[in-house]
C-alpha cells in the first residue's frame, strides 16, 4: 500500500451521509451495566474523550429516540497519558465497554494488536456511503493496519492558524487564502512586541513537505530523520525562538502549554497560534476565558513550491470491544455516530468526517457557537475550512510509533532548551528510532 493516497476536503464534503432528524430523549451517564434494557434493547456502553456537554450527550439521546428500548451511557476519559492508561486497563479488565474512542491511528493500532479492537473492515465495506471509508479506497481515507480496519473515523482534525485579529489589524497586515512558512514567519516578526510573541512555536516543514510516512524510509524500515526538512524545522524554531519571535522552550514545558496551548493565545500573550480544532471550546467559553479580540483564521503555512499536506490527521476513530455483549448494536451506534458528527458534535471543536445532510454554513454555525460573529472572523473560517484545500495526509506505517513519538518530542525539547545540538539531534533520533523499529520487527 502507498503512501501517496490522501483524502481531502472536497473528497470528503461530497459523501453522502444520511442524518435523520431526532426527537431528544434522556441520556444515562457513566458507567453502566451492560444489561439488557426494555424493550428488547441493550445497554451500550461508550467511553470517549469529548466532554459530555460538548456533543456526546446530544449524540446518545437522538440514538436512543430513534432505538427505543436502547439505553446509551457515555464516559469521558481525558485524553492524555493517564486517560489513556485508564482507558486501556478498563478495556482489559472488566469494566463493560461497548464502542470507545481513539484520539490517533498509533493508539488505535495499540488497542487492535493487543485484542481490544474488532476488525470492522466487512462492516465498513458493506455500508455504501462509507464507500470512502474502506481499507482499498482511492484516495485512502481511514487507517489500514495489514489489510484490515479497526476503527471508522467521525471527525476531520485538521490543523490551521489561530490569527489575534485585533493585533492583526493594528499592524495593518492584509492576508491572502494561503501563505508560505516564509510568509508567517514575517508576519510573526511584525506582530511580535513586547509582552507579545508572533507566534507560539515555530510551523514545521518536514511533513507538510513529505506528507503520508513522512517519519519512515525505505517503506518502513529505517526512520527518515536523516532527511535534511527536520534539522531545518529545528533551526528555524531556535532561530525564532532567539529572536523571541516564538515563546521560548521553558516556559512552555513549565506551564504545560503543549497541552494547554489556548491559555497565552487567548490571554494575548501569542498572537498566533497553531493548532487544530479542540481550542474552540475554550475560545467559546468567555466565562472562563474572557477576551475582547475576534479570531481570524488561516491555513497552515507551507514551505514554498510543496504540495502543501496539512499537519493534522483524521481524528475520532471509533472501535467496537470484543468483549461486547452487544457488538451489532455497538456498530449501529457507531454508524450513526460518524452520520451524525455534523449534527451533534461540531459544537465541541470536532470537523465531521462525513458532511451528510450539513451544509458549510451549518457546520461553522455549530462550530463557532452562537456568539461567533463577536468571537471569530467568519469569512476567514470559511475560507480555510470549506474554500481551500485540505490535504490531510493518511500514514500506512506505524512501527515503533508510540517509541518514535517519545523520541522525537524528548530531543526536540533537549534541543528548543540548548542542551543539545541540531546535528545532535540528527544522530540521536535516528539511532533511537530505527533501533525502536528493529526491535519491532522482531
Amino acid at each position: 500500500m502507498t503512501g501517496s493516497r490522501t483524502i481531502t476536503r472536497r473528497s470528503l464534503l461530497g459523501i453522502a451521509a444520511s442524518a435523520s432528524a431526532a426527537s431528544l430523549a434522556g441520556c444515562n451517564l457513566g458507567a453502566g451495566g451492560g444489561k439488557s434494557a426494555g424493550g428488547g434493547g441493550a445497554t451500550l456502553n461508550v467511553w470517549g474523550g469529548v466532554p459530555n456537554e460538548s456533543g456526546p450527550d446530544d449524540m446518545c439521546k437522538a440514538f436512543m429516540a430513534e432505538n427505543p428500548g436502547t439505553t446509551v451511557t457515555y464516559t469521558r476519559y481525558v485524553n492524555d497519558d493517564q486517560g489513556n492508561l485508564k482507558l486501556d486497563t478498563s478495556l482489559s479488565g472488566g469494566v463493560p465497554i461497548d464502542l470507545y474512542f481513539s484520539y490517533g491511528p498509533v493508539p488505535m493500532f495499540k488497542r487492535s494488536a493487543a485484542g481490544l479492537a474488532l476488525d470492522l473492515t466487512d462492516r465498513i465495506k458493506a455500508e455504501s456511503d462509507f464507500a470512502a471509508l474502506t481499507a482499498d479506497a482511492e484516495p485512502l481515507s481511514n487507517y489500514v493496519l495489514d489489510g484490515k480496519l479497526y476503527g471508522l473515523p467521525a471527525a476531520r482534525a485538521p490543523h490551521q492558524v489561530y490569527i489575534n485579529k485585533t493585533m492583526l489589524d493594528a499592524a495593518g497586515i492584509t492576508l491572502g487564502k494561503t501563505w508560505t512558512v516564509d510568509e508567517f514567519t514575517e508576519v510573526a516578526r511584525k506582530l511580535t512586541k513586547p509582552g507579545v510573541f508572533g507566534t507560539l512555536s515555530a510551523p514545521l516543514l518536514a511533513r507538510p513537505t513529505l506528507g503520508p510516512n513522512y517519519l519512515y524510509a525505505d517503506g518502513g524500515k529505517r526512520s527518515n530523520f536523516g532527511n535534511k526538512l527536520f534539522a531545518e524545522e529545528l533551526e528555524l524554531a531556535l532561530k525564532l525562538q532567539k529572536a523571541k519571535i516564538a515563546m521560548d522552550r521553558q516556559t512552555i514545558i513549565a506551564e504545560k502549554l503543549q497541552t494547554f496551548s489556548q491559555n497565552p493565545f487567548i490571554a494575548g500573550r501569542v498572537a498566533m497560534l497553531i493548532q487544530s480544532g479542540q481550542i474552540i471550546r475554550s475560545i467559546n467559553d468567555t466565562k472562563g476565558y474572557p477576551h475582547d479580540f475576534a479570531t481570524y483564521c488561516m491555513p497552515v503555512p507551507v514551505p514554498a513550491g510543496t504540495e502543501g499536506w496539512n499537519t493534522g490527521q483524521i481524528g475520532d476513530q471509533i472501535s467496537i470491544s470484543p468483549k461486547s455483549k452487544s457488538p451489532d448494536q455497538a456498530w449501529e451506534l457507531a454508524k450513526f455516530w460518524a452520520r451524525n458528527a455534523g449534527k451533534y458534535m461540531t459544537k465541541g471543536g470536532r470537523l465531521p468526517l462525513l458532511s451528510g445532510e450539513s451544509t458549510p454554513d451549518q457546520i461553522l454555525e455549530q462550530l463557532l457557537g452562537p456568539q461567533r460573529d463577536k468571537l471569530y472572523d467568519v469569512k476567514s473560517w470559511k475560507s480555510t475550512l470549506f474554500e481551500t484545500d485540505l490535504k490531510l495526509p493518511v500514514d500506512t506505517i506505524f512501527t515503533a510509533g508510540t517509541e518514535i513519538s517519545t523520541i522525537h518530542t524528548k530531543l526536540t525539547d533537549e534541543t528548543l532548551l540548548g542542551d543539545r545540538t541540531v546535528s545532535s539531534w540528527v544522530t540521536e533520533a535516528t539511532r533511537q528510532s530505527d533501533a525502536a523499529i528493529a526491535k519491532a520487527g522482531k
